[in-house]
């Protein structure tokens, strides 16, 4: 089986490799050579961890390919945003089996990320991070909420702004009850919105709510083994 990617360099000295077949799954790395060098291990890895949550049939001992369908370069729109890839993949419409596919996921990434962060005392949520951009454990998880809020901003279907909780944990909840109960309605659109110089589908936005959360995961368990 073949597998296809699009790579880009999402931030400087951050490439990721996308796996079209695979929403959520990705490999990253300083350079291009080395994401797409780690993209066969994503693969495999990703796999492994949806056969364990039974929402993926593949087989993991199968073997594969991964060939490179698209490359997209980083560009600034502003002095401040930096627009990130729209690939030809994400004009493709979602199906009933993508959503379902995201739900799951979605809730697969959700569990781990509850399942590390709920029982963090306040004071371990606001301890400063030197060299984090969130300031804090706090901060990385509102940054998750919010995120996902603004996807569906960028297609002109968030829920207002105001009505966003000031809790952490309520905003984590709200914002994903609406991203499940929403991603129906997004099946067969082929809607493309700009903004701020940057592209955006229903596909796009599925893709990267699921990396998101599990990027953002994967980074606070790293601060929490290192004591940060």
């Amino acid at each position: 089986m073949d597998y296809h990617l699009g790579i880009e360099d999402i931030e400087p000295e951050n490439w990721v490799a996308w796996v079209f077949e695979l929403p959520g799954c990705y490999a990253r790395g300083p350079t291009r050579e080395q994401a797409v060098s780690l993209a066969p291990v994503a693969v495999k890895e990703h796999l492994v961890r949806l056969g364990g949550s039974g929402t993926h049939p593949e087989d993991t001992d199968s073997r594969f390919s991964v060939i490179i369908a698209e490359e997209f370069r980083a560009f600034h729109s502003s002095p401040d945003y930096l627009v990130n890839a729209f690939f030809d993949n994400d004009t493709l419409p979602l199906t009933r089996d993508d959503i379902d596919y995201a739900r799951r996921l979605l809730s697969l990434n959700r569990d781990g990320l509850l399942a590390i962060a709920s029982p963090l005392s306040g004071a371990r949520l606001d301890l400063e991070i030197p060299g984090e951009v969130q300031k804090n454990l706090r901060g990385i998880l509102r940054h998750i909420g919010t995120a996902e809020w603004w996807y569906w901003d960028r297609l002109g279907q968030a829920f207002p702004r105001r009505e966003r909780p000031d809790d952490l944990f309520e905003l984590l909840r709200t914002v994903r009850e609406f991203t499940l109960q929403h991603l129906p309605s997004i099946v067969g659109s082929t809607q493309v919105a700009t903004c701020s110089g940057e592209m955006w589908s229903p596909r796009k936005l599925v893709r990267r709510a699921i990396w998101h959360e599990r990027v953002h995961t994967l980074q606070i368990a790293r601060y929490l083994k290192e004591g940060s």
